[in-house]
């Protein structure tokens, strides 16, 4: 019993020791912010998404362009001995085009206000962008500590396992002990396995947000946003209809459907021409010849503006926008309270877990620890406290995901900001 007494003493010792991730060369610590930075500079979606921006504004200015002028002009060409007695004729032709009835305004009106639109819906891409953000750094900062923790828990199995075959050894335990130690460390390394398989595809998503892979191994530092304050629901409504980059950009789609079916209207009216022209012309010898200034107006008989197709369609683009208009609206106070009662069972469930639940839990292993060295209780009841311990570890750490997630969900939902790293 004193030989068992001196063996698991040297557990005791090491099942105080916390050992960390395994080391690795050339690692770069980073935390969200310089992780945020990097999202918003490198990644290739945002990328991609700004461009829109870009060819709503170059469609802007094409829509301030005037119609061009046209410009006609007609010379002598006979020259030869044969052609000499015939008049020879000179003429110029200015023809300006003007629209008429609001188009150009209209066209201009509708353009900026689907600018306006783009530019809302990249501040929307960037709203979805920094909660997917928020929520993966918090994934990783939990996989860490849940990774930190399976590494402990192998460890000591592992000394557990060593000190049973020295147990054996020297005749202090079954055979049968130390059998289902090494079943207990196999499984166990089974599970760290899929613990780290999870974490490798979750770095996978931390590369793609980045928009490349890091030349470093990267370790995310800070800790998993414990209880934060919120605003009332109340406020995150109001604060979400005036404020959410996806209904500004439904407005202004709406906005721009109007001035849409304007310009259709107008377009079924025809504009006009103005012409100024120079006419010179050498009369048949010996009569003169004659040269001549004049004006003129030019009316397109629009036909086609009795069809009232593209009126028709224009008035259906609008109802449409109007009706996305709603159905946005209402996910936004759908969405509200879903994200709002979701935070709070979170903050209820987060609360469940204390500092003192995590000690308490150490307490109860350690007790068994020292039941073991006496005796007292059998190789599978410590099995069990240890198993005990680790699965509260692993509750505690996905509840403190899970609340810091709810909150981030409910920024993204709300469009403000109530999380901080």
């Amino acid at each position: 019993m004193k030989a068992k007494k001196n063996i698991i003493a040297g557990v005791l010792l090491m099942l105080i020791t916390i050992s960390g991730l395994s080391a690795q060369r050339n690692i770069r610590e980073i935390n969200f912010d310089e992780f945020f930075q990097t999202v918003l500079t490198q990644n290739l979606e945002l990328i991609i998404e700004q461009y829109n921006v870009s060819i709503a504004e170059a469609a802007l200015a094409a829509s301030r362009v005037f119609e061009d002028p046209e410009l006609e002009m007609i010379f002598p060409v006979f020259d030869e001995d044969e052609f000499s007695g015939f008049p020879r004729n000179i003429e110029f032709e200015l023809e300006v085009p003007i629209e008429l009835f609001g188009k150009r305004r209209n066209r201009i009106r509708q353009a900026r206000a689907e600018k306006y639109a783009t530019e809302a819906g990249l501040d929307d891409f960037l709203r979805y962008l920094r909660a997917e953000a928020a929520s993966t750094y918090i994934d990783v900062l939990a996989n860490q500590l849940v990774l930190e923790r399976m590494n402990l828990n192998f460890e000591q199995l592992n000394q557990l396992l060593e000190v049973n075959r020295s147990l054996f050894e020297a005749g202090e335990i079954g055979e049968i002990d130390v059998l289902q130690t090494r079943v207990e460390v196999r499984l166990f390394q089974a599970e760290l396995f899929d613990a780290q398989i999870e974490f490798s595809e979750l770095m996978g998503e931390i590369y793609f947000l980045m928009g490349g892979m890091a030349e470093d191994s990267l370790v995310f530092r800070g800790d998993i946003p414990s209880i934060t304050p919120v605003i009332g629901f109340r406020n995150l409504k109001e604060m979400a209809l005036d404020q959410r980059p996806d209904l500004i950009a439904a407005r202004r789609t709406v906005e721009a459907f109007e001035y849409a079916m304007r310009l259709a209207r107008s377009e079924r009216l025809p504009d006009i021409s103005l012409i100024l022209g120079y006419h010179n012309e050498d009369a048949v010898r010996p009569g003169p010849g004659f040269a001549a200034v004049y004006g003129g107006l030019i009316i397109p008989l629009k036909f086609s503006g009795f069809n009232s197709g593209e009126m028709r369609m224009s008035r259906f683009e609008l109802e449409q926008s109007r009706a996305e208009l709603q159905a946005v609206t209402l996910d936004v106070e759908a969405g509200l309270l879903t994200a709002w009662e979701k935070y709070q069972l979170m903050l209820q469930k987060r609360l469940l877990f204390t500092e003192t639940i995590l000690q308490d839990a150490e307490r109860v292993r350690d007790a068994f620890v020292f039941s073991y060295q006496q005796g007292d209780v059998s190789l599978l009841e410590l099995l069990e406290a240890q198993s005990t311990l680790n699965e509260v570890f692993m509750n505690y750490y996905e509840a403190l995901s899970q609340y810091a997630n709810s909150v981030v969900e409910l920024s993204r939902v709300s469009g403000q900001w109530l999380i901080e790293f």
